[in-house]
């Protein structure tokens, strides 16, 4: 499926197996206004063409690490050069995860993680946000996740707090609004900075403390105990 979207839309791709179930999604958001639709993908193979071929703002996932692994879909977001490039966002629905694959949502660039049987309205507001550069943080589904991550369980490899030592105050600044879910334009308001200054310390963070990205920075936030996790509603 291909349409067409309308100047200033957000651009979307939503890759489900099931049949039914993808037309049901691809339905919810034909009634957002601001909201296009774009692509849709049913074979995890297709994947990587499909999104080139439509260069989406966000790909929507029901995830299904058997047949449409949402994980995958986001690493495979990154190693293509015109992908990366392009800002796209990976909302991740599903119905749980163990922690295992929390943690490797997050480092494999999932921005998003949101229940199967969610409402309409959360879902547009999570692919609204997304689409603005935040990281979806917020949910009690992303509060579980990140406690889940801060639980230091066996495996969770804890970057010392002194890493942090390297980074200026404005830099720190940065750091603990992202791990909050901030989209740079809300950092930008926040810090009365422009956009381009808030993407300039989030890049020179991230070389100075060996980051891939920004779901990277967020894992060090957290790990390091700059931001703390908050008890889920």
């Amino acid at each position: 499926m291909r349409q067409i979207a309308p100047v200033n839309c957000i651009r979307i791709a939503v890759c489900d197996s099931r049949h039914l179930a993808r037309a049901g999604l691809i339905g919810v958001l034909a009634r957002e206004p601001d909201i296009s639709v774009v692509a849709e993908v049913w074979d995890a193979a297709d994947v990587a063409q499909t999104l080139r071929a439509e260069q989406p703002d966000v790909v929507v996932v029901s995830h299904d690490p058997l047949v449409m692994d949402g994980i995958a879909v986001a690493e495979a977001l990154r190693s293509c050069p015109e992908l990366a490039s392009s800002g796209a966002g990976v909302l991740m629905l599903c119905d749980s995860l163990e922690h295992d694959e929390l943690l490797s949502a997050l480092r494999g660039g999932v921005r998003g993680v949101l229940p199967v049987n969610g409402d309409p309205y959360t879902l547009a507001a999570a692919i609204r946000e997304i689409a603005a550069g935040a990281m979806l943080l917020k949910s009690p589904t992303a509060v579980g996740l990140i406690n889940r991550l801060v639980s230091r369980s066996p495996g969770v490899t804890v970057v010392p707090g002194s890493h942090l030592s390297r980074l200026t105050h404005r830099e720190r600044d940065v750091l603990s609004l992202v791990a909050n879910g901030h989209s740079n334009c809300e950092i930008a308001q926040k810090l009365t900075l422009s956009e381009a200054t808030v993407k300039s310390h989030l890049y020179h963070l991230c070389q100075k403390l060996g980051l891939r990205d920004r779901a990277q920075a967020v894992i060090l936030a957290y790990e390091t105990g700059l931001v703390r996790a908050c008890p889920a509603a």
